[in-house]
C-alpha cells in the first residue's frame, strides 16, 4: 500500500486526459487515505475530484464514505443521498447509504429502502445487502415482526444463486451461510443443521452437538440498544450496552469526550462511572461467570488484549442450548456468538478481563455473583496500571505489596510483582544514563 500511494502522491494525475475516470481516481485514494486516517489528504483528493465537474455518484458515495471514517455521520448521509440520487440503486450508492443510515440510528428505514431497490434489481450486491438488513432489522425485533424480516431475508437470499451464475465452490458455501445465519435468527434448530453441512465449519458442528444434548436449554437476550463505535470507543460503547441491559443509561459519546484518547484505559472509565453513582468490579471471565450474570440479568464488557492494542465488546446473552454467550461487537451492528468452552479453560496469570458496572442498588447482587479472589486480583491489576501511569513505579509499589498479603501464591501477583521489578529496572536505567550525560 505504502508503495502505491507513494506512486499516487508522485503522479496524482494519470488519469488526467479523462476528467471521468480521473475524478474517480481522486476519489477512491480518498478513501484509502481515510482508512489510515489522514483526513487532510482525503478532503484534498476530493477537493480535486470535485474541481473536475463530474456529476458522478461514485464520487459523491466515496465522500460520504470519507466522512462517516471521521464519524460525520449526519453529513455522510446527506452526501450518501445525494449519491443515491445519482445512481439509484447502483451498487456503491446502497453501500454507503444504509451504511450512513445504520450509524445514525436508522436500521428500519434502511432496510426498507434497499428492500424496495432489490425488487427489480440485477445486481447480486444490492440483494445482498437488503438480505443483510433484513438480518439485522429481525435482530431488533421480536414476535411476528422478526418472523416477517426474515421471511423477507429468506427470499432476498433465495435470489442470490440466479444473480451469481458462475459461482464457484466458494460463493455457493457463502449462500449457505446466509442461509445458516437466518436459520440461527430463526432459533430453527432443523434448518441450522441442514445448512451447517453444507458449510462446514468447525463452529457450527460444535453448536449443533451442543443443541443435540441440550435442546430445550434457554437463549436469553439482554435489552439493550445498539450502537456502533466511534473511533477508539469501543470500551464507552460497550460499557453503554452492557448498563442498558441493567436498565441504565450511558451516553458512550460524553464519557469518550472526557476520558478516551488513544483508548481508554479501564482504571480511568472504572472512575469515571463510579464518579457518577456506579459501582464497577474486575473480574476473570469464566464460563460459570459470565453464565451467573446473564441469568441474573447483568450484562458485562469482555476485553481481548494484544501485544500493542485491545478491544472491548459487549456481553449480552446466552444460549444455554448452543452453549454459546452472545456478544454484541461495537465495531459492528449485528452480535456475534462465542463458544462457552473458550472460557472454560484456566487463562493465568490474570485470565481473560471482564468489567461490569451496575446502579448502587445492585452492587451486593454483583458481589455475590463473583468470585472474590478474582476480583481482588483483577483490581490490583488495574490500580497498580493507574499507578504506573499518573504516578510511577515508587507509587505503584505499594499496590503490589498490599496483593502479596493478600494472595501471595496467585499467578497475578507473581504477575504484578514481574511487572513492578521491570519498571523499576528500567527506571534505574533510565536514571544511570541521565547522570552519565
Amino acid at each position: 500500500m505504502l508503495d502505491d500511494l507513494l506512486e499516487f502522491e508522485g503522479n496524482p494525475d494519470i488519469c488526467a486526459e479523462d476528467p471521468e475516470m480521473q475524478a474517480a481516481w481522486l476519489a477512491s485514494h480518498a478513501v484509502t487515505w481515510a482508512f489510515l486516517r489522514d483526513f487532510t489528504r482525503a478532503h484534498k483528493c476530493l477537493e480535486r475530484a470535485h474541481r473536475l465537474q463530474c456529476r458522478d455518484g461514485w464520487i459523491t458515495s466515496c465522500e460520504a464514505d470519507v466522512l462517516g471514517l471521521e464519524d460525520r455521520w449526519n453529513e455522510a448521509l446527506k452526501r450518501a443521498e445525494q449519491a443515491w440520487e445519482i445512481n439509484p440503486g447502483s451498487p456503491h450508492a446502497a453501500r454507503s447509504l444504509s451504511a450512513s443510515l445504520l450509524n445514525v440510528g436508522r436500521v428500519e428505514e434502511s432496510a426498507q429502502r434497499l428492500s424496495a431497490a432489490s425488487e427489480d434489481s440485477q445486481s447480486y450486491e444490492v440483494v445482498h445487502l437488503a438480505c443483510w438488513y433484513q438480518c439485522a432489522l429481525a435482530e431488533t425485533l421480536d414476535g411476528g415482526g422478526r418472523r416477517q424480516a426474515l421471511d423477507e431475508a429468506l427470499a432476498f437470499a433465495e435470489r442470490l444463486p440466479a444473480l451469481a451464475p458462475l459461482a464457484d465452490r466458494n460463493p455457493r458455501r457463502f449462500f449457505s451461510r446466509i442461509h445458516l445465519d437466518i436459520a440461527g435468527l430463526a432459533d430453527d434448530h432443523s434448518e441450522m443443521e441442514r445448512w451447517a453441512e453444507e458449510v462446514r465449519i468447525p463452529f457450527y458442528r460444535k453448536i449443533l452437538a451442543n443443541l443435540r444434548q441440550n435442546p430445550k436449554g434457554r437463549r436469553i437476550r439482554l435489552p439493550f440498544p445498539r450502537a456502533i463505535q466511534k473511533h477508539e470507543a469501543c470500551l464507552p460503547t460497550s460499557l453503554a450496552s452492557a448498563l442498558a441491559t441493567v436498565g441504565e443509561r450511558l451516553n458512550p459519546d460524553v464519557m469518550a469526550s472526557e476520558i478516551t484518547f488513544g483508548g481508554t484505559a479501564e482504571w480511568a472509565a472504572a472512575g469515571w462511572l463510579e464518579k457518577h453513582g456506579f459501582a464497577v468490579r474486575f473480574f476473570a471471565v469464566t464460563s460459570d461467570t459470565a453464565t451467573r450474570l446473564i441469568t441474573n440479568g447483568i450484562g458485562f464488557v469482555l476485553t481481548f488484549e494484544g501485544d500493542d492494542n485491545a478491544h472491548a465488546v459487549a456481553v449480552t446473552g446466552l444460549d444455554e442450548a448452543a452453549g454459546t454467550l452472545i456478544i454484541h461487537d461495537p465495531m459492528a451492528y449485528r452480535n456475534v456468538e462465542y463458544l462457552l468452552e473458550g472460557f472454560a479453560k484456566s487463562r493465568e496469570p490474570l485470565g481473560i478481563k471482564g468489567m461490569a458496572a451496575v446502579p448502587p442498588e445492585k452492587a451486593a447482587l454483583l458481589d455475590q455473583l463473583l468470585p472474590e479472589n478474582d476480583v481482588a486480583i483483577m483490581t490490583a491489576a488495574q490500580s497498580h496500571r493507574k499507578a504506573l501511569t499518573l504516578q510511577g513505579p515508587t507509587a505503584a509499589r505499594e499496590i503490589v505489596r498490599e496483593v502479596e498479603v493478600k494472595l501471595p501464591s496467585h499467578p497475578g501477583t507473581r504477575l504484578l510483582r514481574t511487572i513492578q521489578a521491570a519498571e523499576m529496572a528500567t527506571r534505574a536505567k533510565r536514571y544511570a544514563a541521565s547522570s552519565n550525560c
